[in-house]
């Protein structure tokens, strides 16, 4: 057995292509499994003719039947083990993080991979704030025991650097709430006590309007570009970003990753930049490093990849190049033609709502919401949209137009705040009955509450958080749920399985469920129809009744001048870039959600 660096027994997983099981890979495999031959449960046929083997019983002797059989019907891959030198340990038993990611001059590179996994600590040791303690042997941080570790790699020059303070390194951290906790009082103040040149990104960010407001008074989406604008407007060597996106729209996270190439590219520095929103990260980076492992266990960087290559192996969940099975099962996209038609009987049916603030007006034309249909609600940050759901929940009365009031709504807010100290436990059992079985099946399973319920809601990070507001919501009673920007702050993985679990949730319920979010990738696997949102952010907003997602897509995007395609190996939406070839021809036909 090969046993890996923390001495566990290395566990391996059974990949096995059906269309290509023959009778005779069926004849190998049962005959030859070590299993079988000494009384145990190996592989075996099914009742259904498949060939299967339980993940448990895999071993590495398997392979010798993977080896016999005359096509790749079997693959037996090992399943993420502890590799590669040891850089970082949090104590005794703590978080271990193995390799780092490359910097490299005129290139941006991406971190991909589960929260909790090491990604935000990388950037920190290679922003120079951690020092590597190679996993605390008693020796201490050390950066010249760093520089040996990696000597003859492209990693010594930049430790030796840090070593020496000759590297400027310039960091937006993940969490931009804070940001008014500055002696700054406006934007324009902390440009200018932050910045080497506080001018140079105020139009590019959109912060020209906002430069004499308040820090405390800004948005979510406002804090982020104020917090990348700084970054980026520090003379460095070294740029990090950690979750640039958050909080942004569609036309602000495409237009905040050509900003940041363009300045990486013009100055020959270099950025490494953690994302989680697969079509930002895919059009910000020259090259992606993927990180696996245990989330808090330990985190493997993976060897550096092309942007497409990477991303297709992180979604398929197999690294060729490291040989190892990082999840189970791949993540798949829907197609067009797999969307719910949305003909059931209408569970909401609203007349036009027009509501005026004192610089914004706001108009949704009528519209009706169906039962158990998942519709996104997707469009530009301040046309109106949390503003329609709050109409919808009731929270905010429009000047025009009446919801029904006879509709039990149940809402999950945009911003969350953990303002009690009571149990998780507590919080849900007090909307629900948490010993029913219903509702372990439906919520706490499938959100993985079990895990937290001794926690109090003021101890959880903001994933965590985010997973118990989306199963509040859902454990309600209601006829409607409302849930705004529930991917934030949540990982690629967690981001599939909320969109999966809202959409079976609506389904198995006959409930609707109307979502609110800015990353396209999980709009993509949640929703049946879309409503479109138009207009001119903080102005005026304008929303259509609901429409089928590729007439949905085309008119939000063509609205923005933006197409996506789909990648041609895992169905996942991909940016074109602006001009190019594919760019004119789904412009010129219309298509600029191209869904076949």
């Amino acid at each position: 057995m090969t046993v890996p660096q923390s001495g566990r027994k290395q566990e391996y997983v059974a990949i096995i292509d059906q269309d290509e099981v023959t009778d005779e890979v069926r004849n190998i495999a049962v005959k030859y499994d070590p299993l079988n031959r000494s009384g145990h449960e190996g592989f075996h046929v099914t009742e259904h003719g498949e060939l299967h083997i339980d993940d448990a019983n895999v071993l590495a002797e398997h392979k010798l039947i993977e080896k016999k059989i005359p096509n790749d019907a079997i693959q037996i891959i090992p399943l993420p083990a502890e590799t590669g030198q040891l850089v970082h340990q949090y104590g005794e038993n703590g978080f271990r993080l193995y390799n780092l990611p490359i910097p490299d001059d005129g290139s941006v590179i991406g971190l991909l991979g589960r929260n909790g996994i090491g990604k935000s600590t990388a950037l920190d040791i290679l922003s120079g704030s951690q020092v590597p303690n190679f996993g605390g042997d008693g020796e201490g941080p050390d950066w010249n025991r760093a520089i040996e570790s990696f000597r003859g790699t492209t990693l010594q020059t930049h430790l030796e650097q840090l070593r020496d303070e000759s590297v400027v390194t310039a960091y937006k951290d993940q969490r931009v709430d804070s940001l008014h906790e500055t002696e700054a009082d406006t934007v324009r103040e902390l440009l200018v006590s932050r910045s080497d040149d506080p001018d140079r990104f105020v139009n590019a960010l959109g912060l020209r309007s906002i430069l004499d407001r308040s820090l405390s008074d800004l948005s979510g989406g406002e804090r982020q570009r104020v917090a990348i604008g700084v970054t980026l407007s520090r003379t460095a060597d070294l740029y990090l970003f950690d979750e640039p996106s958050s909080f942004l729209d569609i036309k602000q996270r495409l237009s905040v990753a050509r900003t940041i190439r363009s300045h990486v590219q013009e100055t020959d520095s270099a950025a490494v930049v953690v994302e989680h929103d697969l079509a930002t990260l895919d059009l910000l980076s020259d090259a992606i490093h993927v990180l696996y492992g245990e989330p808090g266990g330990f985190g493997v960087v993976a060897q550096r990849s092309a942007v497409r290559t990477g991303i297709n192996q992180f979604l398929e969940g197999k690294l060729s190049e490291e040989n190892v099975q990082i999840r189970r099962h791949s993540i798949d996209f829907p197609s067009a033609g797999s969307r719910d038609s949305g003909n059931n009987e209408p569970a909401l049916v609203y007349p036009q709502l027009e509501k005026s603030f004192a610089d914004f007006s706001l108009i949704v034309e009528p519209g009706q919401i169906h039962a158990g249909e998942s519709v996104g609600i997707v469009g530009e940050n301040a046309l109106g949209k949390t503003t329609f759901v709050k109409m919808l929940a009731g929270s905010v009365t429009p000047d025009s137009g009446r919801v029904p009031e006879d509709v039990l709504v149940s809402y999950k807010p945009q911003y969350i705040t953990p303002d009690s100290d009571v149990a998780v436990r507590e919080r849900f059992a007090s909307v629900t009955d948490i010993h029913a079985q219903s509702f372990k099946t439906r919520i706490q399973n499938p959100f993985d509450l079990e895990s937290l319920y001794t926690r109090s809601l003021d101890s959880l990070s903001g994933g965590e958080l985010q997973r118990v507001g989306i199963a509040l919501c859902l454990a309600r009673d209601a006829d409607l749920y409302l849930l705004d920007e529930p991917s934030a702050f949540l990982d690629v993985d967690r981001r599939v399985v909320l969109a999966d679990r809202i959409h079976q949730f609506s389904k198995r319920t006959n409930r609707p469920v109307l979502v609110v979010d800015h990353d396209l990738f999980v709009i993509d696997r949640v929703a049946d129809r879309l409503i479109v949102f138009e207009g001119e952010p903080s102005q005026s907003g304008y929303a259509d009744s609901s429409q089928s997602m590729r007439d949905g897509m085309n008119a939000f995007l063509s609205a923005l001048e933006i197409t996506f395609r789909r990648d041609g190996r895992t169905g996942r939406p991909r940016v074109n870039k602006p001009g190019s070839q594919l760019d004119r021809q789904q412009k010129s036909s219309g298509e600029y959600y191209y869904q076949d």
